[in-house]
């Protein structure tokens, strides 16, 4: 039996989410090429890292919205893009194309090598175990003289000249990572993916290997935490493991993605764009407290909308079928 068909067997379907969601990401998308025009260094940086974010939350969305293993350690695979761009700068490559493959490389091949063991494991022991290898990797690289130590490594530009050039990559990355989501989401993969998710035994007695299938999507998302931490390192110029291997980095992609919804293809952007926007906001005008007033917008969003703005895009009812189906899902 199919995974297409083990999916539909045990009564899943629609995991590409909310079309018209998908086609007002699309034209944003679009729209987000004209930013540089507006010659605005800041908006630049601004709307980099939204992109940046998304690609990220598109990572942990496979592994954790479609495969339904929530991991607290994808900022692992970004760090890994990061360093690998930066090793490369130093040796004298210059060409974030190499950058992003390289990374995409060793992402993937680390992501297989620790999820043989490692996605073994179910529940919160997948979650404890790969929060447990983010700080490992952290710490591993900080006592690294050959990586720059805790002292980090400053990476030459690769066009100085043409600062657009990481947002414009950048916006490629999010943009790949979006379209890959959509494909896989349709395809055999993505059937097998939620048919894991939503009952893992069921799935192995249609046939299903769980065990393949998690790694691939473990890999596949860790390619897309790489390839945008491969760009982000010289569109920063200098990185060093507390702002690769960053808390925050940890936390948004997976906060991003319950906002906007787990488990669709617009979910993980539109989370991106509203709360990566958000905190810019609070950090600009709350420079003190910006941290409180995100931290409770993620305990809301938990609360309020725990499958995500584009469930409730396609819910019919008004405020009482959002309450009847948020007091089901917490049931």
């Amino acid at each position: 039996m199919t995974a297409r068909a083990s999916a539909r067997r045990i009564g899943l379907g629609g995991i590409t989410g909310n079309p018209i969601a998908f086609a007002c990401v699309l034209g944003v998308m679009a729209l987000l090429l004209a930013v540089p025009s507006l010659h605005n260094d800041y908006l630049q940086v601004v709307f980099r890292n939204i992109l940046m974010y998304a690609a990220m939350a598109y990572g942990w969305n496979l592994i954790g919205g479609y495969t339904g293993y929530v991991s607290f350690g994808n900022v692992t695979f970004f760090g890994l893009g990061a360093y690998c761009a930066a090793v490369l700068s130093s040796h004298g490559v210059q060409n974030l194309f190499a950058y992003v493959l390289v990374a995409m490389a060793v992402a993937a091949l680390f992501a297989v090598v620790v999820g043989l063991p490692v996605l073994r494991l179910r529940g919160p022991y997948f979650g404890i175990a790969t929060l447990g290898i983010g700080l490992a990797v952290g710490d591993i690289v900080e006592n690294l003289d050959a990586l720059g130590g805790s002292s980090g490594i400053r990476l030459q530009q690769v066009d100085e000249a043409h600062f657009a050039v990481y947002y414009y990559a950048m916006w490629l990355v999010a943009l790949g990572a979006m379209l890959a989501t959509y494909a896989i989401a349709r395809s055999k993969l993505g059937y097998a993916f939620v048919a894991i998710r939503e009952n893992e035994d069921a799935a192995a007695v249609l046939g299903i290997s769980a065990t393949r299938y998690k790694i691939t999507a473990w890999a596949i998302s860790a390619m897309m935490a790489g390839a945008a931490g491969a760009i982000f390192a010289p569109a920063n110029g200098f990185i060093d493991p507390s702002i690769t291997f960053a808390t925050d980095s940890n936390v948004f992609p997976i906060a991003m993605t319950i906002l906007g919804g787990i488990g669709t293809v617009a979910g993980p952007f539109i989370g991106a764009l509203l709360l990566a926007g958000a905190n810019e906001l609070l950090q600009r005008y709350f420079v003190s407290g910006h941290t409180l007033f995100f931290g409770a917008m993620i305990v809301l969003i938990v609360l309020l909308l725990p499958r995500g703005l584009v469930w409730l895009f396609g819910l019919r009812g008004g405020a009482r079928a959002w309450l009847r189906s948020v007091q089901a899902y917490k049931a």
